[in-house]
């Protein structure tokens, strides 16, 4: 009776380990730079259930992060001044939109999914504006981004820079009106932008 005892220990420990392993590796911590002027698709992430956004407040205005209506209520109270923050762990499937409450303008959505892999957080969350371009394109990313190449429609190299962190500028008002794209890439993950300049 004892050697099937241990077995079975042995494997429900197995389990809890396996177990731990899996939810830790899930779950992940996002920034968004909560910010007077942030485009509303920077603002607004897909992420799955058990990640945590944080709001970080990086200028002087006075702001919330309020949650209106969805699957989550949060609500950080009006702060004011550069580094404070708001985290919150999102547990339910759905979308939750929000605001600040100084200023309706600032608003984004996040949207909670069961399961993403690491390649499609990154491609879901891949934004870039505006577009068409005069000069300068942003590119915000929940991941850091490493690096960008910039592409004519003939497929020669044109440009290319080292990413900025989670916002990277790159500057476009060289090249000449007409479409390119811009390959983004994050540690061994890519991604294409197709974009106008005018």
């Amino acid at each position: 009776m004892i050697p099937n005892i241990h077995s079975f220990m042995r494997k429900i420990t197995l389990f809890l380990c396996f177990l731990t392993i899996n939810i830790l590796s899930a779950q992940n911590v996002y920034e968004i730079a909560w910010e007077q002027g942030i485009e509303t698709s920077v603002a607004s992430p897909t992420i799955q259930i058990g990640d945590t956004v944080v709001w970080k407040w990086t200028d002087s205005s006075q702001k919330s992060v309020t949650s209106l209506n969805g699957s989550e209520s949060f609500d950080s109270g009006l702060l004011k001044g550069t580094g404070n923050e708001f985290s919150y762990t999102f547990s339910n499937l759905g979308t939750t939109e929000y605001q600040n409450d100084s200023n309706s303008l600032m608003q984004g959505k996040v949207t909670v999914v069961a399961k993403l892999s690491t390649e499609d957080k990154f491609v879901k969350n891949l934004n870039f504006y505006p577009n068409p371009v005069k000069s300068n394109l942003m590119i915000s990313s929940l991941f850091k981004v490493d690096s960008y190449q910039i592409y004519n429609v003939l497929g020669s190299l044109v440009s290319q820079g080292n990413g900025g962190g989670n916002n990277t500028q790159v500057d476009m008002s060289r090249l000449n009106s007409g479409l390119y794209f811009v390959k983004v890439t994050c540690n061994n993950m890519q991604a294409t932008l197709k974009i106008a300049k005018e």
